[in-house]
């Protein structure tokens, strides 16, 4: 209690404080030496300017009172979090010049003002982040930092609380790309979805506003009290497994520009489009741990995805074919399998050969790391996904989601000597 009491009444020395106490003890050392009354007076003076100074610091502080009023929580990439910020001055003397920020642990500028409030006087502010990266983050408490006029000291209060906020990863309309089905390639777009569904539930789930009244399982809605829905298994055909790499060593960034956030905006809009198609969806990724979103349908799955992707971490060490391997076993046949990653290793692409041999659609966006500043090239791995047949797109820095998956690269926009045939006839003309 009593340290606490004391750390309420610190306030640290400015370099000119130090100087300016350097000072007062040359001018009492002179005037102890010399017996000078002018240098006596001359060291009371100095002393009395650093006492007042010191007491200046902490009243200026000490009767200050912050709070933060309307701050949101929740938000989107690309958009801004809003609050209003005040301070109040409840001393009778005004607080001179006090600096306000609210501490974030989000990135991008730390966001605050400044104020000279009169006395019983206050005022108010805009406090906006933008929101650049998805995440969970903190926000607060505030930080007000004050000083005297000479500036010999300094001091700052924390007060308010710490409020949480989640990020979103954006989600756009893919008007362009057609989800692949049985039979399909993936750049053909579905134009007829099956009306019969298998009698066999797969999977019992909450209910999500739409359901009809047949799909409700009223054993398990009695046994739970609440509505429940029964997940129709179709035998993987409607089924899409959206894989993300979020392996941290294949990730490449140019400055706020990342391609691990260009991934999961990918990721995040291809779940909206299969989910709006009335398709069931599930997600994996590994990276700070391993998330594994079973398969799922309707609002309450993409806010499971949405919440999923803005909590992971592009901390994961699991390479993409491993993630392959170990998880080959969950894709039902004729299921579409969608991987987003940024790894130019050709390995996962026999993995990929693999799953589309059993009956898979396989469809590859690749964030392109070269153009963000890595010095990998995806030349091969583009090269083999085109002459294995598997649909790949690549996104590049800067590019619109809805244009750059709008098709995939094509066997002629490849470069001449990467084209599939051409390679093969090169190698034999130099036999």
């Amino acid at each position: 209690m009593i340290k606490a009491r004391l750390s309420r009444l610190y306030a640290q020395t400015t370099p000119r404080g130090r100087g300016m106490i350097v000072l007062l003890a040359f001018v009492l050392l002179l005037a102890l030496a010399s017996g000078d009354s002018v240098l006596y007076r001359l060291s009371y003076f100095l002393a009395l300017v650093l006492v007042v100074g010191y007491a200046w610091t902490r009243v200026n502080l000490s009767r200050l009172r912050m709070w933060v009023e309307e701050q949101a929580t929740v938000a989107q990439v690309g958009d801004t979090l809003e609050g209003s910020i005040y301070v109040c001055n409840e001393s009778p003397l005004p607080s001179g010049w006090i600096e306000i920020v609210q501490v974030s642990d989000m990135p991008g500028d730390v966001r605050g003002g400044a104020a000279e409030l009169p006395p019983r006087g206050w005022e108010a502010w805009k406090a906006e982040r933008f929101c650049c990266a998805r995440g969970v983050y903190t926000i607060g408490p505030l930080v007000a930092r004050g000083s005297d006029p000479l500036g010999l000291f300094h001091a700052q209060k924390t007060e308010g609380d710490v409020i949480k906020a989640v990020v979103y990863p954006p989600i756009v309309e893919l008007p362009y790309f057609g989800l692949p089905v049985a039979g399909l390639s993936g750049n053909e777009r579905v134009v007829h979805r099956p009306e019969t569904r298998s009698s066999h539930a797969g999977t019992v789930r909450e209910y999500s506003p739409g359901d009809s009244l047949n799909r409700i399982h009223w054993p398990s809605t009695a046994r739970r009290g609440q509505l429940m829905s029964k997940e129709f298994d179709s035998g993987g055909y409607g089924e899409v497994w959206i894989v993300l790499d979020l392996e941290q060593e294949v990730q490449e960034s140019a400055g706020m520009e990342k391609t691990d956030e260009y991934a999961v905006a990918a990721a995040a809009s291809l779940a909206n489009l299969a989910l709006a198609e009335e398709r069931s969806t599930g997600l994996i990724a590994y990276g700070d741990q391993d998330y594994i979103l079973p398969l799922g349908s309707g609002t309450q799955q993409m806010s499971r995805v949405s919440e999923t992707l803005a909590r992971s971490r592009t901390e994961g060490d699991v390479s993409l074919s491993d993630v392959l391997s170990l998880n080959a076993t969950r894709f039902g046949r004729f299921a579409s399998v969608l991987v987003v990653t940024s790894s130019t290793d050709t390995e996962w692409v026999s993995l990929l050969l693999n799953l589309a041999f059993r009956g898979l659609n396989i469809v590859v966006v690749l964030v392109d790391p070269a153009s963000f500043g890595g010095d990998r090239s995806r030349s091969q791995v583009v090269t083999e996904l085109v002459s294995a047949g598997i649909p790949a797109y690549v996104i590049r820095k800067g590019d619109l989601l809805p244009l750059a998956l709008s098709h995939p690269v094509r066997a002629h926009e490849l470069p001449l000597s990467e084209q599939p045939g051409v390679r093969e006839l090169m190698s034999t003309a130099g036999t």
